[in-house]
């Protein structure tokens, strides 16, 4: 969008030059009075045909991304990656944290997720997104039981598989659409994406390694073949997936 907007909208004619005229202020919301998510008035959709092209919407978004953090974040969210509590804890459970994990060197950190009835973690180095669930387009002769299809994320279109079928899980009988999420894997060596659903996401969790169990060599299921450890959290088995091999499986589909 310009600097100045015509209040009276596109089907205004050439004669009416000098209508009153909105301005937009700095850290003014146009889009939300003249844009896509107010009146629609605005001549520049003609040209942009979304806010989310228009200049002054892109300039609106680089000053609040560079804005000044307030007073205490940095410093409150060093402490927190250094390894001391994190923003909001306090008490015994800071204390708990701290004897656990010797100073965070200790600490784990995995996004934790729900399959059916399998608890499930990947290393949270390797989870670029959690996300809300969107439709799945298939692909025409190459959809599967686990190549979904694509999914459309911002804009662009990403390989959507299912988990369920790589690992052999069956799904629930009760679907709950309030918790399931899609997750976006990312393998950033060769910048390759993928998404898959889950029936709950359980967030990221910071466990001491000494809490990480071998996984037993002698189990043949699909599961476990692509487990790297059990992970013993709030009384239940994880299985922490080894995500090259996760990777190098996905990279197989498409051979």
């Amino acid at each position: 969008m310009t600097d100045r907007h015509d209040a009276r909208g596109p089907g205004s004619s050439a004669s009416s030059a000098s209508a009153a005229r909105v301005v937009p202020l700095p850290g003014a919301d146009c889009w939300n009075v003249i844009g896509t998510s107010g009146d629609k008035s605005c001549p520049e959709l003609e040209v942009h045909v979304h806010c989310r092209n228009c200049p002054v919407f892109a300039s609106a978004a680089r000053t609040f991304f560079d804005r000044n953090a307030p007073e205490g974040y940095l410093a409150e969210w060093t402490r927190w990656l250094g390894g001391a509590a994190a923003p909001g804890t306090e008490g015994d459970e800071a204390g708990d944290d701290a004897e656990l994990t010797a100073g965070g060197r200790d600490l784990l950190s995995v996004l934790i997720f729900r399959l059916g009835q399998e608890w499930l973690a990947f290393r949270t180095t390797t989870v670029a997104e959690v996300t809300s669930p969107r439709p799945v387009h298939r692909i025409p002769h190459r959809s599967d039981d686990i190549l979904r299809g694509l999914v459309n994320l911002r804009g662009q279109l990403q390989l959507c598989i299912s988990l369920h079928g790589l690992l052999g899980v069956a799904r629930s009988d009760e679907q709950d659409g309030a918790r399931s999420r899609l997750v976006v894997l990312r393998d950033r060596a060769r910048s390759e994406t993928w998404v898959f659903a889950a029936e709950e996401v359980l967030g990221v969790h910071r466990l001491a390694k000494a809490h990480v169990l071998g996984v037993s060599s002698s189990l043949a299921n699909a599961e476990v073949s692509f487990s790297q450890a059990i992970l013993s959290w709030e009384g239940r088995s994880v299985s922490f997936l080894d995500e090259p091999r996760v990777f190098a499986a996905l990279r197989s589909l498409g051979e």
